[in-house]
């Protein structure tokens, strides 16, 4: 069977199943570089399909420079795909068998405090001097992805309908878990996202329906959010990490920080295991230098 007509099989009964647009979107995306890679070394049929096989594509997305993460995680892929062979009885063994991930660096990417400082001075600047629709929406944005820790296509899903301000609560109906849920909303991301509201009330003649849009009033997607950190982190003059996920991290540490316990910690953050929230604990124990200097023990005993 030809490996091509095997993969959209896999992908019809995937759907059936009710897997999400954003993971047969991955599916498709894997396609594109799998396939070539296939081309390349005249592999056809799924007969052909052995470890061998796997770990050489994943060995040459390494050497086009994919990181450990995209490489588990396209592994994971073709795992499911493999197995999906293996139990309809296309293939005689599993092609991904014995093939293990990569180790990967599990400590979360936390933007310095400095970071976002600069990036809310320049957002707030480009505000005063152009009243620009870019920087009010992408200022709201930060302050709302540090104050609820939403991840970046839990944004993009959200409607104006789906905040509930009598309650401060925001309502998520589409999640990483696909399960309906809401998150409380501080007195600052309400202000804040009540002065959006009345910011795009002003600029359009009818309010788009997502809570964030384009100048056109189309929906924001994850893309757009890549691109306005990538823009911002280039414009705000800012060297280290600053992407969409790192403001969940901030979020995160913050409450820690502030003395949130872990399991309040986790239930804001929606981990669903506890040892995930455990991971940003001593994360930033470099930070806490200037309080040992502060605060340092030895004072006046010398």
């Amino acid at each position: 069977m030809l490996i091509e007509l095997a993969w959209k099989e896999m992908l019809a009964d995937k759907k059936l199943e009710g897997l999400t647009p954003n993971s047969l979107r991955s599916y498709d995306s894997l396609w594109g570089t799998f396939s070539k890679y296939l081309q390349e070394m005249g592999i056809e049929r799924t007969d052909q399909l052995n470890p061998r096989v796997i770990k050489g594509y994943l060995k040459w997305c390494e050497e086009r420079g994919n990181n450990p993460v995209t490489i588990n995680y396209k592994l994971k892929l073709l795992r499911a795909f493999g197995k999906w062979l293996y139990e309809e009885g296309i293939t005689e063994e599993y092609c991904c068998k014995n093939i293990k991930a990569l180790r990967v660096d599990e400590s979360p990417r936390i933007v310095k405090e400095e970071d976002i400082r600069k990036a809310l001075s320049y957002l707030r600047r480009m505000k005063r001097r152009e009243d620009s629709f870019y920087a009010m929406r992408n200022h709201t944005i930060i302050i709302f992805l540090i104050g609820t820790g939403l991840r970046a296509g839990e944004l993009c899903a959200l409607n104006w309908e789906d905040i509930d301000w009598d309650e401060s609560l925001i309502i998520l109906r589409k999640t990483k878990s696909r399960k309906l849920s809401s998150v409380p909303m501080s007195e600052t991301v309400k202000k804040e996202l009540s002065s959006w509201q009345a910011y795009v009330d002003r600029h359009f003649r009818v309010r788009p329906e997502p809570l964030f849009c384009t100048r056109e009033g189309e929906r924001l997607t994850r893309n757009g959010i890549r691109l306005m950190f990538q823009r911002l982190r280039e414009r705000a003059g800012i060297e280290g990490t600053f992407c969409a996920h790192s403001m969940r991290n901030v979020f995160i540490k913050n409450l820690l920080k502030n003395n949130a316990n872990l399991r309040e910690v986790q239930l804001l953050a929606r981990h669903s295991k506890i040892e995930v929230t455990k991971q940003y604990v001593g994360y930033f124990q470099h930070e806490l230098k200037d309080a040992i200097d502060e605060h340092d023990p030895l004072k006046g005993l010398y």
